[in-house]
């Protein structure tokens, strides 16, 4: 996959265009991927355009924490087929642009789009004035298509916010990011259609793991990324595309040295290697139990056996593993 970011300067042709935020690549922008995917048979280039700044901070003044950073959203879009990820200079030039200049300037100029893939509830350009009215009223004089996708929907099997178990609910990444806040993690990657990620690089640690016998995998997240509550996860781990079990400790170790900022503290059962330094995957898939301090290691050490029986049962109870 080809990925641009940071700049203007994009000369395309012959293109299928999905626009939005793609803040999670839930099941609904998957299915605006797998349309733009549909016409690569056509000699045509997939292409997801988003925002290499969050809009939400530019027009509103506040910071919104991201389900995936940039960095893990290029690789998933990878593996989902997209042929160039573009992540378009959001500055203030382009937060009051007129709607119809970004369509003629932008998709067509630049991107040379002979189709646009949006949600039905898509806006863009100043005062989000642009809409999916505008864009199908705009495709037969500018020469492209557009598609509207309507959103998924699907039903919860636990309360999230004010929505409740058994309610049929839009997937959106607002619901996602009140499920992973809840530490409702099976119903977020319910909607994600992929268990949560976390992919960073191994860190080094003090090593209390190791000299207790369970080292783990420290992962520092970027500061934008959206973490569940503090506490223990039923979990696993990718390394060199091979998946492990494992228990994941998300927050500041206060048994040991309380962090200043949370970690992502892995212990992988049955692997036995020098990963310092290599990224690995961490996906989460069950809240186990919050973040707690230990009088001493031998009870620590007590804890993280049981939280890894508990996590290996969970694995063969939903066959996470095969």
């Amino acid at each position: 996959m080809i990925f641009i970011s940071g700049t203007k300067d994009i000369c395309m042709e012959n293109t299928a265009v999905a626009i939005g935020k793609f803040d999670g690549l839930h099941l609904g922008h998957q299915s605006l991927i797998r349309k733009i995917n549909s016409y690569k048979g056509n000699k045509m280039t997939s292409v997801m355009l988003t925002f290499n700044y969050n809009p939400s901070y530019m027009l509103r003044g506040k910071a919104l924490s991201l389900i995936y950073t940039s960095q893990e959203r290029r690789i998933l879009a990878g593996r989902l087929g997209v042929d160039v990820l573009i992540e378009y200079p959001f500055t203030q030039e382009t937060a009051h642009m007129d709607p119809a200049e970004f369509v003629r300037d932008v998709l067509i100029r630049r991107l040379g789009a002979r189709h646009i893939v949006v949600g039905e509830d898509f806006c863009f350009g100043r005062d989000r004035k642009g809409n999916t009215d505008l864009l199908m009223g705009m495709s037969l004089p500018l020469g492209y298509k557009a598609h509207i996708c309507p959103k998924v929907q699907t039903i919860l099997e636990q309360d999230i916010g004010e929505n409740h178990c058994g309610d049929e609910i839009d997937i959106s990444a607002t619901l996602i990011r009140q499920a992973i806040l809840e530490g409702k993690m099976e119903t977020a990657n319910r909607m994600l259609g992929i268990p949560y990620t976390i992919i960073g690089t191994v860190v080094h640690g003090r090593e209390i793991g190791r000299t207790i016998g369970m080292p783990t995998a420290n992962l520092e997240p970027e500061e934008t990324k959206l973490l569940p509550p503090n506490g223990v996860y039923a979990s696993t781990a990718v390394i060199d595309c091979k998946t492990y079990p494992a228990v994941t400790n998300i927050g500041r170790n206060p048994t040991v040295a309380e962090h200043q900022k949370p970690r992502a503290e892995t212990y992988i059962y049955g692997f036995d290697g020098n990963i310092y330094g290599r990224q690995i995957e961490v996906h989460l898939h069950h809240f186990a139990r919050p973040e707690q301090r230990f009088e001493n290691l031998d009870a620590l050490k007590a804890q993280m056996h049981q939280d890894m029986k508990n996590s290996l049962a969970y694995m063969e109870k939903f066959k996470i593993i095969g």
